[in-house]
């Protein structure tokens, strides 16, 4: 719990950072103001300093946030299928809490929730699987979706308009991103078809450091390359990863949504090299809440369109889509936590998980 409060502290620290560097500037007086109702136009401030939303815009995006929370849900089951087979029932209730703490945890530590979910389920069902088994399927869709992000804004940035300068720092930072995730891509391929060699490579690695650590890690190595080696057949990761690419097209649909909602002259291009920044951005060691880092990635594209990251519409639109996917997560998660389905307090404790308590067998208390 100490390590995690200094995590909390850390992430709190980041926070901080991208909300002063993304709201540094903004015009707070334009912001706010005045309100008007038309129809489903909410109007805050007049129409040359303030900025509108069109309500109706809000609803097929929420009704999106619902289909990616979907998919979320069923294209983890191909890859968890050969190591814990739960139903679909059980995938949806911890998928719910585990995509919340996902996005409300800081450091990434809500990763760790959905394996160990899974595997208090699997102890009580009276299964052995060890949890490192199971984190190395939510490795593997990790690295598959920063791989297919970082693809997605590297190729985008290309077509997008604006001048070279402009879209040069997004595409060293996109480039960067993709280099990560290929690379790690690489080394997941090489431990899954060159287990030894990812061995000798540990031992010569973190054997420098300490053989105690060297020890421990191999210990989580090996259940990470079982959980690797129990990876499905070619069909049912095919599929995984078709659902993967429909996923990011819902996302990059939703973006698109919420610019008309706000009346942002960004074309669906442009919708998806923001939906794209955004996330890898999060894929960062993010705050809280993803407060800051959220919003200042995501509009980081408009630039490239002749507008200002600090207009109001562009904040508000900025600020709107965080927002509703704060909400929607948030609300999904909480549902089953209310109804008792899951408890807080094994939420919490996943993440304080370490490299012992990874390999250890989980007990199967409620």
């Amino acid at each position: 719990m100490k390590r995690n409060l200094v995590k909390l502290l850390i992430g709190l620290a980041i926070g901080a950072f991208f909300v002063w560097l993304s709201a540094k500037d903004w015009p707070l007086d334009r912001l706010v103001g005045e309100t008007h109702l038309t129809g489903s136009v909410l109007s805050v401030g007049t129409a040359a300093d303030g900025w509108s939303v069109d309500l109706l815009w809000l609803l097929p995006y929420f009704g999106l946030l619902v289909g990616i929370h979907v998919l979320r849900v069923v294209r983890w089951k191909p890859l968890l299928d050969p190591i814990a087979n739960i139903s679909l029932t059980d995938h949806n209730r911890i998928g719910a809490v585990g995509f919340m703490a996902m996005f409300l945890f800081p450091l990434r530590l809500g990763e760790l929730v959905r394996p160990y979910l899974v595997k208090r389920l699997t102890t009580q069902a009276g299964a052995t699987v060890r949890m490192s088994e199971i984190l190395a399927t939510v490795v593997v869709e990790r690295v598959i979706d920063g791989l297919v992000v970082s693809l997605l804004l590297f190729g985008v940035l290309f077509l997008l308009p604006g001048d070279t300068s402009s879209a040069g720092p997004l595409k060293v930072g996109a480039f960067a991103a993709l280099a990560v995730f290929g690379a790690a891509a690489v080394l997941l391929a090489g431990a899954r078809w060159k287990a030894d060699l990812t061995r000798r490579f540990i031992a010569k690695t973190a054997g420098l450091v300490s053989k105690r650590l060297a020890s421990g890690v191999n210990r989580i190595l090996e259940d990470f390359l079982r959980g690797l080696s129990r990876l499905p057949s070619t069909r049912p990761f095919i599929a995984f990863i078709a659902m993967t690419l429909v996923y990011w097209g819902f996302n990059g649909l939703g973006v698109w949504c919420m610019l008309h909602a706000f009346s942002i002259p960004v074309d669906m291009l442009g919708a998806y090299a923001m939906m794209a920044c955004a996330v890898v951005g999060m894929m960062i060691p993010n705050s809280p809440g993803n407060v800051g880092s959220f919003w200042y990635f995501l509009c980081l594209p408009v630039s490239l369109y002749g507008l200002s990251a600090h207009a109001p519409r562009v904040i508000a639109f900025g600020l709107a889509v965080w927002l509703m996917q704060l909400v929607q997560q948030s609300l999904f998660g909480l549902w089953f936590i209310a109804r008792g389905r899951v408890s807080w307090s094994s939420v919490t404790h996943a993440t304080t998980e370490d490299e012992s308590s990874l390999a250890a067998e989980t007990p199967a208390t409620s």
